[in-house]
């Protein structure tokens, strides 16, 4: 048994090793005061010692071990509840159930939290992974050269993918989608900003601060290889998805002609031993269906790089599906609108036009009736003097409503407020045609008609005989 004989100085109890202790080192996690590092305590049982190994973190390089201190401890007890022991002329403990530190018996600034391995080591193995994986998705913290590592989640499969593009959203056509309001060229309906909320809390609740985001080479090349196979096979179920999907929800690919989804070649040439040319076809590095420099990688709102993210990462998932409901269920309203008024505006002109037919087929019948009575010499005198014709034509005939009244449909006429004395009839260029003008310098008749002058004098001279105007002295 191995004691620690500081008596009562702090009212420590003196207690036997556990014996599991004998095989399994003791991990501490300690921050405060602006320090953090790292101790463990190994018992070696040949010297009866427990050495203290206190490692510093790299500030740069998560997990690497920037500086180790160990200690040969020959004084400490070990229980349940503490570790205890005596460095450097100091009288320690460690208290393993709130991590609270004393020294001499004073409250120290520091707090250490128990860690069942090695917590460097764990650090350490986790950028390994971030590194190196090709299923989980790590992201850096920050993004600067002390950064860290932290683990988001799960890469989508392709098959992932493809059940997210698989969505009912997915099967209208590009006409359709006009029926969608848009901001800055992207979708825009209630609830598309779920998508943006949820990575900012993802990113926060991840201690994740980058200014702009971009993938880890690993992650990258493993997202892109999933979101490639995917849209292949989209493309192969349904030509043109490809197009359609780069024109409306990855316009980041669209604007710049990516094609991510077919082997490009560039054509080499080379000579023979015969001296004949042959072309050949030399594979290009495919491109990339991933790129959130498009956006400069900004996540707010809803743009092709937070569609992007929201597709690769499988957490997402669930957030886009019913971020697609809703937009189906705002689509399905405005195609059912739309589709309502084009069946309201059909309606409208086959209405229309019937109304144009009856109208038309009662004028007809109207000018029928017209030509087929007698006229009176008030129609005819005011046919002859805009048509140039007593009959009159279908455009344009008068119809004598009572007694020297008549009207066109456009004006009305009381013959018997014409002025006598003022009337004229005369010949008029206007424009580039001659006409044939009567006027009171009130009332003005015209006809482009080239009719004898005496005639429409002579016509004029009944009309006023049956139904005289007024006079005036001159």
């Amino acid at each position: 048994m191995v004691r620690l004989a500081i008596g009562l100085m702090i009212g420590w109890c003196t207690l036997s090793f556990n014996q599991a202790f004998a095989s399994s080192p003791i991990f501490f996690y300690c921050e405060g005061a602006g320090a953090e590092y790292q101790i463990i305590f190994e018992l070696d049982e040949d010297q009866k010692n427990l050495i203290q190994r206190l490692e510093e973190p790299d500030p740069i390089e998560q997990g690497k071990v920037a500086r180790e201190l160990e200690t040969v401890l020959t004084e400490f007890e070990i229980s349940k509840d503490f570790v205890n022991y005596r460095k450097n002329g100091y009288l320690f403990s460690i208290n393993r159930s709130n991590g609270r530190v004393l020294r001499d018996n004073q409250d120290n600034p520091i707090r250490c939290t128990e860690t069942e391995t090695d917590y460097l080591a764990v650090k350490r193995a986790e950028v390994e992974t971030a590194k190196t994986t090709t299923t989980e998705f790590w992201s850096p913290t920050t993004g600067y050269g002390d950064t860290k590592y932290s683990k988001l989640g799960m890469l989508a499969t392709a098959d992932e993918i493809c059940a997210v593009l698989s969505h009912p959203f997915f099967d209208f056509s590009s006409d359709e989608y006009r029926a969608l309001d848009t901001m800055s060229s992207d979708f825009d309906w209630p609830g598309i900003n779920a998508a943006a909320l949820w990575i900012s809390a993802q990113f926060k609740d991840k201690g994740i601060q980058l200014q702009r985001f971009g993938l880890m080479e690993n992650i990258h090349q493993a997202a892109n290889r999933n979101l490639a196979e995917c849209l292949t096979v989209k493309e192969i179920e349904s030509p043109g998805f490809y197009e359609k999907l780069t024109r409306h929800l990855l316009s980041n690919l669209g604007y710049r002609g990516v094609n991510c989804i077919e082997q490009q070649f560039r054509i080499e040439q080379f000579v023979d031993n015969k001296g004949e040319i042959i072309d050949r076809r030399v594979p290009l590095e495919s491109e990339s269906c991933i790129d959130f420099d498009y956006n400069s990688g900004s996540l707010n709102g809803w743009n092709s790089s937070t569609f992007t993210l929201m597709l690769i990462w499988q957490e997402a998932h669930s957030v886009l599906k019913t971020i697609f409901d809703k937009g189906e269920s705002v689509l399905v309203a405005r195609l059912a609108e739309i589709e309502r008024r084009r069946v309201a505006e059909v309606a409208a002109e086959e209405a229309r036009k019937a109304a144009a037919e009856a109208n038309r087929l009662r004028a007809e019948q109207d000018w029928l009736d017209y030509q087929s009575r007698e006229k009176t010499l008030m129609e005819q005198v005011y046919n002859f003097a805009t048509t140039g014709f007593p009959e009159g034509t279908q455009r344009l005939r008068w119809i004598e409503e009572q007694p020297c009244v008549l009207t066109d449909g456009a004006r009305r006429v009381d013959n018997r407020l014409l002025n006598m004395t003022a009337f004229r009839i005369q010949r008029e260029y206007i424009g580039s045609t001659w006409y044939t003008t009567s006027s009171d310098m009130n009332v003005k008749f015209s006809t482009s008609e080239n009719i004898p002058l005496d005639r429409l004098q002579n016509a004029w001279g009944l009309a006023f005989q049956q139904c005289p105007g007024r006079t005036s002295a001159f």
